[in-house]
């Protein structure tokens, strides 16, 4: 996972879900737009742990989660870890930005300075977070053009798969297949490939109701050709706490420290 559309995903002020059953089709458009606005104007502080298998390697780390979306407009997400102790008060922020490149920030305890990211390291691994899942969006995904969109069955819930190709290089995908809950607009089934190699898979494994939120509250994490898996799970999450603007600036990276 990593610090970007690094957990988008896991969005009207809570867009109400279709049926299954909708009387009129929903387009593939229409589709994309209630899976990518599933969490629009909303906000939440959650408590996540992520369990880890990197090539054998095996990691178990805690972090909390601050996210809005400024009344729907730009997305902000931060991320400060608790545990391992090694990551301790170690803290990330990503703000979306409208015209111009988004900003990334990170705090490292040890040196006792930020450091503003550029998108290039963002991409890659940054202690294995990726905010499009974390911030529960997509708002951090490379943007696409959809090739089409079918009706399936997956798991014995009715969805939606999106097939789309990305419109400008970036190095997580070529080509995503995307499976919709056709209820919750919830993305339970997500492959990145390049190069015609699935290179991620993401699943949603267990959905609860949380404050009349759907949300993810378990995630699984595969990739394949370099042998990490990550299961990811919301231990705690509360959309209705009001979030102080404050948490979402650069000196929030310095002064979130987590309680000894």
């Amino acid at each position: 996972m990593s610090v970007r559309a690094v957990v988008a995903v896991l969005l009207a002020a809570l867009a109400s879900p279709a049926r299954a059953d909708d009387a009129v089709p929903l387009s593939s458009a229409d589709v994309a737009a209630r899976w990518h606005g599933r969490l629009s104007n909303a906000h939440f502080n959650a408590t996540v742990r992520m369990q880890m298998d990197l090539g054998g390697l095996r990691e178990e780390r805690v972090m909390h989660v601050f996210r809005d979306d400024e009344g729907g407009k730009n997305e902000r997400v931060l991320i400060r870890f608790d545990a391992p102790a090694d990551l301790r008060n170690v803290g990330l922020l990503y703000l979306e930005q409208t015209g111009r490149p988004n900003d990334y920030f990170l705090y490292q305890p040890a040196m006792k300075r930020i450091r503003r990211l550029p998108q290039s390291i963002a991409d890659d691994d940054v202690y294995g977070i990726d905010l499009e899942f974390l911030g529960f969006g997509v708002a951090q995904s490379a943007p696409t053009e959809i090739l089409g969109m079918t009706r399936e069955t997956l798991n014995g819930r009715p969805v939606y798969k999106l097939e789309e190709r990305a419109s400008t290089p970036n190095p997580r995908f070529e080509l995503r297949r995307t499976w919709i809950d056709a209820r919750t607009f919830i993305p339970v089934r997500t492959e990145h490939l390049r190069e015609d190699r699935v290179v991620l898979t993401a699943e949603t494994l267990e959905v609860s109701d949380v404050q009349g939120v759907a949300t993810p509250k378990r995630m699984r994490f595969h990739k394949p050709i370099e042998k990490r898996e990550v299961l990811l799970s919301v231990e705690a999450v509360d959309y209705q706490a009001p979030i102080d603007d404050e948490h979402f600036t650069a000196l929030a990276l310095l002064r979130a420290q987590a309680p000894k």
